[in-house]
């Protein structure tokens, strides 16, 4: 059997000590980018492998970071804005040799005793639903590990918490939708939101109100889509649509959503675009299996992943966050499903 590759055997090659080797690895210490170079190529060339365990023992670190999603769905990840955030957070710890440790929990478990205390981490993220108060609680809930921890996609930084915040600009998002909108002649709208309380959503929204009150229109009627299904959404758009006089545009609060809605206006006879204009958002590709394509917004979720396992790991490193609320760009992606501007 070969012999593994030691540090001391990538230090030889490299023509530098065990120590700065370690403090590559680690990233610590004052190591020159042309020196850290060299030794990342001999540490590919050989194949050298640290222990996870060894680095547990020398540094008290456990090289696992936990991941809390507060959500009523136990099937959360089905969700696929939930998923690409995973997959981002995921395979940036991995690249760090990091493990990940994942929970669901349901906002009406939160004052359950000893919910996620018993996670040995050395670090947290989570995804938050439910209202305001839950939230705080949750966070303060949270603060009680004594770990550092980031917020995905929430709009406020807690004070007095060793966090960060890190979430794209949804609130951008929905303005970009409502000045299309507008300029392509609606002026009345529905908005599709789920039963489910998302800061995310929310923003959406009032970024979309915000524009639309701005140019003299009627606010925004919103349409509960409970469990955001297909199914659900796609049935209260017909009861709003037998209850109430169509709108110029609907606005889907993501995709899936949207595109329950185009199914029921079909249903219904409404020609889309002509007689009503739909908009979804996040873009994870089924906008373009529709006919006509969607019309949505492209989502930052997997580099919001990403930059919350980068940040993260930066603050075990240094002992301080960085920056403590990060804020990712969203690209408007025009589509089919509504007109081109006048």
């Amino acid at each position: 059997m070969d012999k593994p590759v030691t540090i001391k055997d990538v230090a030889r090659e490299a023509g530098v000590s065990a120590m700065t080797v370690s403090n590559v690895l680690n990233g610590r210490g004052r190591v020159s980018d042309v020196t850290a170079r060299r030794i990342r190529k001999v540490i590919e060339k050989l194949g050298y492998r640290p222990s996870v365990a060894a680095r547990r023992l020398r540094l008290s670190q456990q090289w696992t970071i936990g991941m809390l999603i507060v959500v009523e769905d136990p099937d959360f990840l089905s969700d696929p804005f939930i998923t690409a955030q995973v997959t981002g957070l995921t395979n940036y710890l991995t690249a760090n040799s990091y493990s990940l440790i994942l929970r669901g929990i349901k906002p009406s478990d939160f004052r359950t005793t000893g919910l996620f205390q018993d996670i040995e981490a050395d670090g947290m993220v989570a995804i938050l639903s439910g209202d305001q108060d839950q939230r705080n609680w949750f966070v303060r809930e949270l603060a009680t590990l004594r770990a550092p921890f980031v917020l995905l996609q929430e709009q406020r930084v807690p004070p007095d918490t060793d966090c960060a915040i890190i979430r794209q600009d949804d609130m951008d998002g929905g303005r970009q939708v409502a000045r299309h909108l507008l300029a392509s002649g609606a002026r009345k709208f529905w908005m599709l939101l789920p039963q489910t309380e998302w800061a995310a959503m929310r923003a959406r929204k009032e970024g979309a109100s915000q524009v639309i009150r701005e140019a003299g229109a009627p606010d925004i009627e919103v349409i509960s889509c409970g469990d955001e299904s297909y199914d659900v959404t796609y049935r209260e758009t017909l009861k709003a649509l037998d209850r109430l006089t169509p709108p110029d545009a609907i606005i889907g609060g993501n995709d899936q959503m949207a595109i329950a809605a185009m199914k029921a206006c079909a249903a219904k006879g409404l020609r889309i675009p002509d007689e009503i204009q739909i908009t979804g958002f996040n873009a994870f590709d089924i906008w373009r299996y529709v006919d006509p394509v969607l019309t949505t917004v492209r989502s930052a979720a997997h580099a919001i992943g990403e930059r919350a396992a980068s940040e993260l790991i930066a603050r075990l490193q240094s002992g301080a966050f960085t920056e403590t609320e990060i804020v990712l760009p969203i690209e408007f992606q025009p589509g089919r499903s509504t007109r081109s501007p006048s």
